[in-house]
């Protein structure tokens, strides 16, 4: 297949999509651009939104102008092909974070009555960042890296190896304080999105560890997976 008829596959199949999804299907006239600025101005699609994307995907409607009406003056090279091609499949067929999750059945936990040694062991010998707690079989919390120094700066009791995970449940519980160090997101978000979150924590305080997966994003559903940053660059780069 000529590169020109499998870049204009692409483009109809981009444009298609972002009217259908963000227009309604309007058969009124909107160029492609201008579909392209105002999905950029409300943030409706990640990688539009993101200016390297952009730039990609408004070229690609100056490429489709020359090559509809003087067909004879410019090919994509393979490179720009290539860039635009991940562009569209990502925004077009987007993975979903459920396809790159840890799944819960996979995690390593460990319970309420258990000793802080068990989880510190755990953690060292296995390099986990964070444990998910559970409580009579359901989770309650994440044991981190930084549960034990948020620990000590809420109460006065010295750390012993010997105390219970409970001990410690105001800082493991998910309720924000001291920080935020998680966020609930649905199965269905995509994984453009899910980095979204990260990058936007990075930029106002980088506190975010991981993000927590159930069917609705719902903090009282049931867990079904963590995501954290390394598996969507995994994903993405």
């Amino acid at each position: 297949m000529r590169s020109e008829q499998y870049f204009l596959e692409l483009f109809n199949k981009l444009d298609t999509y972002l009217r259908v999804k963000h227009f309604n299907n309007n058969p009124s006239y909107m160029s492609y651009v201008k579909k392209l600025f105002y999905i950029k101005k409300h943030k409706l699609e990640p990688m539009i939104a993101r200016d390297h994307q952009f730039e990609i995907l408004r070229t690609a409607g100056e490429v489709r102008n020359i090559l509809a009406h003087n067909n004879d003056i410019i090919v994509p090279s393979e490179d720009f092909l290539q860039d635009f091609e991940n562009l569209v499949l990502r925004i077009t067929e987007p993975k979903k974070v459920y396809e790159i999750m840890t799944k819960y059945s996979d995690l390593r936990t460990k319970d309420y009555h258990d000793r802080l040694s068990e989880v510190i062991t755990l953690m060292k010998d296995h390099g986990y960042a964070s444990i998910p707690i559970l409580n009579n079989h359901q989770f309650v919390g994440m044991f981190t890296e930084r549960t034990i120094f948020d620990y000590l700066t809420i109460s006065d009791r010295i750390i012993d190896k010997e105390m219970l995970i409970k001990d410690l449940h105001e800082v493991i519980d998910l309720d924000n304080d001291p920080k935020s160090y998680f966020k609930f997101i649905s199965k269905d978000m995509s994984v453009d999105e899910a980095y979204d979150i990260y990058t936007e924590d990075f930029k106002d305080k980088n506190h975010l560890i991981l993000l927590l997966v159930t069917q609705n994003g719902k903090r009282q559903e049931k867990l079904l997976g963590i995501v954290a940053l390394r598996d969507i660059k995994n994903e993405l780069y």
